[in-house]
């Protein structure tokens, strides 16, 4: 004997609500853990400089900054070991990012001060550039214009003459785009992003050759007086 449409769904019903109900029957600390593993990369780095940046990744995430920068800490003196300077200074870096991230500017700051002077240090005037880039921006956000102005020019002036580099090309670019954007000095700006596509075209980067000739043409017609949308 068959059962009345009435009750197949009773049972339907039962059977949905007894599976809700088993999933919080789990123990809760054990479903925290699941959710965790599952939003979060593994720390496997095989070094162990890299063991320690992905554990202040990890605490990021979470907003354990003062774990995240102790872990950054640590993450220094590995790479020192190690003699990787250059990796121990941009460290300096990203402790900067976190700060801003906060919104603790000065320490932001003085983070990113602290990159500068290690990669001088060290003669690695394209992380020291990056380093100042990085300065810049802060100002820039805090809406010191004519600062963030002084940190643009001090590290395009670091690398300008030196040979093709990814970074060296982003370097020109954000000069490019604060000429644009801030100052409304197109001439200047085009000046900088001609710079920016020789350097992709120097290291055969079409995409960011294809782009940067995408912004120059709008630059161009900009300065001829023609009416553009805003990028």
């Amino acid at each position: 004997m068959g059962f009345s449409p009435a009750l197949k769904y009773l049972i339907i019903v039962i059977v949905t609500l007894g599976m809700g109900f088993s999933v919080w029957l789990l123990p809760h600390d054990k479903k925290i853990k699941e959710e965790s593993e599952s939003i979060t990369t593994p720390i496997d780095a095989k070094d162990e400089a890299g063991r320690y940046l992905q554990q202040a990744s990890e605490d990021f995430f979470y907003h354990e900054f003062d774990r995240a920068i102790e872990n950054y800490g640590k993450a220094i003196t590995a790479y020192e070991k190690e003699n990787q300077l250059e990796k121990a200074a941009k460290v300096y870096e990203s402790i900067g990012d976190l700060y801003k991230f906060r919104r603790n500017l000065k320490a932001a700051e003085a983070q990113y001060i602290l990159a500068m002077e290690y990669h001088h240090k060290i003669n690695d005037p394209l992380g020291e550039a990056r380093a100042m880039s990085h300065a810049g921006d802060l100002l820039l956000e805090r809406g010191d214009n004519a600062g963030a102005g002084v940190w643009y020019k001090k590290g395009v002036e670091l690398v300008k003459e030196g040979p093709p580099h990814q970074n060296q090309a982003l370097l020109f670019e954000n000069m490019g785009r604060f000429y644009w954007k801030t100052e409304k000095n197109i001439p200047e700006a085009i000046v900088w992003y001609t710079h920016t596509r020789d350097v992709f075209s120097a290291l055969e980067n079409q995409m960011g050759y294809d782009h940067i000739s995408a912004v120059l043409n709008q630059l161009r017609q900009h300065n001829a007086g023609i009416v553009i949308p805003p990028r």
